[in-house]
């Protein structure tokens, strides 16, 4: 479920954050615009992603369901035209707990791999939060999360406590996993121009 109040505008972020720092109003020195970054959860785990990386939040649309889609992959749809796979978080991240029923009100953050439009199926969005740089830490060695962790910082958006993994876009998606993915993606495509032909 995405958070009351959340927003985002033209693929943006809302500049007015439901999480955030308050900002400085000294007029000393300009300090550092602070990195911002958006919460979600997947099987338990507090997770982020940088901003910039977000394109926007969608609700669950009607997928269609390939049995030929790797494990990963929980299914397709089309926006703006363009095939989007919906990729299931949990399992690219090895996370034991994935693996059950999608929620109905399940969100997708669309993200762009390699230039084209992905999805990331995810438990729930819990709203963005601004980071100044001495609150980054390095990431618990023992959640790797297939790699992918980048750093992290201190849970202030979801009520647990502890602290919320921050995961490197690129490190998402192997480039052997990279290349599936858009072959399978052209597969789907061309079967799609098919029946659209055939119509």
């Amino acid at each position: 479920m995405f958070p009351v109040g959340f927003q985002t505008i033209d693929g943006r972020m809302s500049p007015h954050p439901t999480h955030s720092l308050s900002q400085s109003t000294s007029h000393g020195p300009s300090a550092p615009s602070p990195f911002r970054c958006v919460v979600f959860s997947v099987a338990g785990q507090a997770l982020a992603l940088p901003v910039e990386a977000v394109r926007r939040f969608l609700p669950l649309p009607r997928l269609d369901r390939l049995p030929t889609a790797p494990q990963p992959v929980e299914g397709v749809f089309r926006y703006h035209g363009e095939v989007v796979p919906v990729l299931r978080l949990g399992v690219l991240l090895d996370l034991a707990e994935d693996g059950g029923e999608t929620g109905l009100y399940a969100p997708l953050i669309l993200i762009t791999w390699q230039g084209r439009p992905t999805a990331l199926l995810v438990d729930q969005v819990h709203g963005d939060v601004a980071l100044q740089a001495e609150e980054r830490v390095a990431s618990d060695p023992s959640l790797s999360f297939n790699g992918c962790a980048a750093g992290a910082f201190p849970d202030r958006v979801t009520g647990r406590a502890g602290t919320v993994t921050l995961l490197d876009p690129d490190r998402l998606l192997s480039e052997a996993e990279g290349r599936l993915l858009d072959a399978f993606r052209a597969a789907e495509e061309r079967r799609l121009a098919r029946w659209e032909g055939a119509a």
